[in-house]
């Protein structure tokens, strides 16, 4: 691969730069990412061929570039890049939405900059998404990367920590018989390869890094898969579709935390922070990742 280019990533100020971090070291996948307080570096499918993003941080600021296997890929790293940091997030839409929020208010004036990341491709976060079913934040991660290792197509050579790309959909389907890397409840097993099988027929975005489908279309795709349902498919349409109105309603930690901060259970459809229901579900989870500190 070629050395390490720049790549000009323009964003409306404010970005919560610490947030956005934190984010995305809680969700490193070994072999795929890595992050540092100040760099995060993830391996990509490109046109040309493999690349590596990286973004690196200086206050607020965020800058990006990009090793790359063909020079006409920088766009393509570029598009992946503004994506990643929700570049083309309106914060101050976003604010003039929910800042006047009875109780969610405080922390969206508190916080304008917050962004709603995403990661490359329909397809990794939907299979992120159900691998993280019913386990800690850290046993996915764990599970994710075994299947990474074992499907997913090694790069040419390392570049730091980063060895592999993450896998296709024809690669997880790969694994139907390997009992080691796909050791799981053998429900949550059927629905990884039901998921496989789906996007290598053509749900949303087959293993390119780019949103793709329509978000009504693929939401409905998904909700027919066995054990996929309502968060999943809302976590999608968050990060691989971007939605700025998914609410993922179900999840215990946006709930408890909206109770807490409101003093009433929380509507699951999130219908008073519409339509800017996905940036009310990061301020939540910004709340409860805060308040455990």
């Amino acid at each position: 691969m070629r050395a390490l280019v720049d790549l000009d990533v323009a964003y409306t100020t404010p970005l919560d730069a610490e947030a956005l971090w934190d984010y995305l070291a809680a969700r490193v996948i070994a072999g795929v990412e890595e992050c540092d307080p100040l760099t995060y570096r993830r391996a990509v499918h490109l046109p040309g061929g493999p690349g590596v993003l990286v973004l690196r941080r200086s206050g607020d600021q965020v800058r990006a570039g990009a090793v790359l296997s063909a020079a006409a890929d920088a766009g393509a790293a570029r598009e992946l890049a503004l994506r990643t940091i929700d570049a083309a997030a309106d914060p101050a839409a976003v604010l003039d939405g929910l800042g006047a929020h009875p109780w969610l208010g405080e922390l969206v004036r508190t916080r304008p900059g917050l962004r709603a990341p995403r990661h490359p491709g329909t397809f990794e976060v939907a299979l992120r998404a159900v691998l993280a079913q019913q386990v800690s934040l850290r046993a996915a991660r764990t599970v994710t990367a075994r299947v990474v290792q074992a499907a997913g197509t090694a790069l040419p050579a390392p570049v730091g920590s980063l060895t592999h790309l993450f896998p296709t959909p024809v690669q997880v389907l790969s694994l139907a018989d390997d009992g080691a890397a796909l050791a799981m409840p053998a429900s949550r097993r059927r629905a990884v390869l039901a998921l496989a099988e789906a996007a290598a027929a053509g749900l949303g975005d087959t293993g390119g890094d780019s949103a793709a489908g329509d978000p009504d279309a693929v939401e409905q795709a998904l909700l027919a898969l066995p054990g996929i349902g309502p968060w999943t498919a809302q976590y999608v349409r968050m990060r691989a579709l971007d939605d700025p109105d998914a609410f993922c309603g179900t999840d215990l930690v946006l709930r408890r935390t909206a109770e807490r901060l409101s003093g009433a259970p929380l509507d699951p459809t999130g219908a008073e922070f519409a339509p800017w229901r996905t940036y009310a579900a990061h301020h939540l989870w910004r709340a409860a990742q805060l308040a455990r500190r």
